[in-house]
């Protein structure tokens, strides 16, 4: 290979990974465009119905015309077979999220009902069998997203409560030996049957997703006027 080609090879190479980079930082501007815009229609969502709590007499048809709703439900929870979401933290103390199933009054259906944030230390005397009457309770459901799992979702197999690291649905409805409903109800703190309410809809804001869109809209922008310029002086 003359001196010539090989110039020619390593522009070629070049030239593949500039373009390679611009179109990586276009995508990842895009989707957090996307993201953004995503959980901006979920506030948008949120605040419509944030001052209306649909009552559930019975399981609707389509768990997903409810997600982000605010719920009011009537059934039983069933502590003796409570889970603990494991490594949550409040105010820099890990903990857990206790997790119980609900057994609606027309036993219609069990979702899963998020009481809210325990230290370890509260989590060794909660009432786990006590046997509680009907109970009116009020919260937001959600359908959780379980994503990429790095570990089992059952993390403690041998005592009640288990000790779970992640929501997956089909999971805990195979460790329970029922069928669980997909959603889970976030109790609103102001339950006596809650602990510290912990959980949110989301962790980024809408306007920060957009902010990183910006930025890597940006990078591609300086990538492209870099390559302009580089072209330029080459042809010089």
């Amino acid at each position: 290979m003359n001196a010539k080609s090989r110039k020619r090879s390593v522009q070629l190479w070049v030239t593949g990974v500039y373009i390679v980079a611009v179109l990586i930082l276009v995508s990842l501007g895009t989707w957090q465009f996307a993201r953004g815009m995503h959980k901006a229609e979920l506030e948008k969502k949120m605040d419509m119905f944030a001052d209306s709590t649909m009552d559930l007499q019975t399981a609707p048809e389509d768990w997903n015309d409810l997600n982000y709703r605010e719920v009011g439900l009537t059934g039983k929870p069933q502590t003796a077979r409570t889970m603990l979401l494991d490594n949550r933290i409040y105010q820099g103390q890990v903990g857990y999220e206790v997790i119980v199933p609900f057994v609606l009054q027309d036993q219609s259906a069990i979702v899963l009902l998020n009481r809210g944030w325990v230290s370890r230390e509260q989590a060794n005397i909660l009432e786990n069998g006590t046997i509680f009457e009907d109970m009116k309770i009020a919260g937001q459901l959600y359908l959780p997203k379980t994503g990429m799992k790095l570990v089992d979702t059952i993390l403690v197999k041998d005592r009640w409560p288990r000790v779970i690291a992640y929501l997956d649905i089909p999971d805990l409805s195979e460790e329970l030996g029922v069928s669980l409903a997909p959603p889970v109800v976030v109790l609103d703190s102001n339950s006596d049957f809650a602990f510290q309410k912990i959980w949110q809809p989301y962790i980024m804001s809408p306007i920060r997703h957009y902010g990183y869109a910006v930025q890597w809209w940006g990078l591609a922008l300086v990538l492209l006027v870099f390559g302009w310029v580089w072209k330029f002086r080459s042809q010089e």
